[in-house]
């Protein structure tokens, strides 16, 4: 699970990068750095076999690739050098991940509804 954390920390801010590189507007930097964060945890899913995969459980992993592409879009804004925002933002991905695992916190489950 770390070494999953460590690639969505990194892919999330590479998508981030890209998507400020190419001059798209702020929501889609969110989307596009969310989408190439957890798309090689689909993909790395599916290959396994696993069902549902992890992204589609209460599992934080999507939210924690949120807040590091707006911490990323955030410090870019801010003038922050590339190395300094680089890190906090792959850091705080990582540390949301980790902190999830470890502490195992899951986000709410959707109830259906019944009528």
């Amino acid at each position: 699970m770390v070494v999953d954390a460590v690639g969505l920390a990194v892919v999330t801010v590479i998508g981030a990068r890209a998507a400020i590189d190419a001059h798209v507007t702020p929501v889609a930097v969110l989307i596009l750095a969310v989408l190439t964060g957890v798309t090689g945890e689909v993909v790395r899913d599916v290959l396994c076999g696993e069902f549902p995969p992890l992204l589609l459980r209460e599992e934080v992993y999507a939210t924690a690739a949120l807040a590091g592409a707006l911490s990323y879009l955030g410090l870019h804004w801010a003038g922050v050098p590339d190395t300094a925002d680089i890190v906090v933002s792959a850091g705080l991905v990582f540390a949301l991940r980790m902190t999830a695992v470890f502490r195992d916190l899951h986000l709410p489950r959707l109830q259906r509804a019944t009528g």
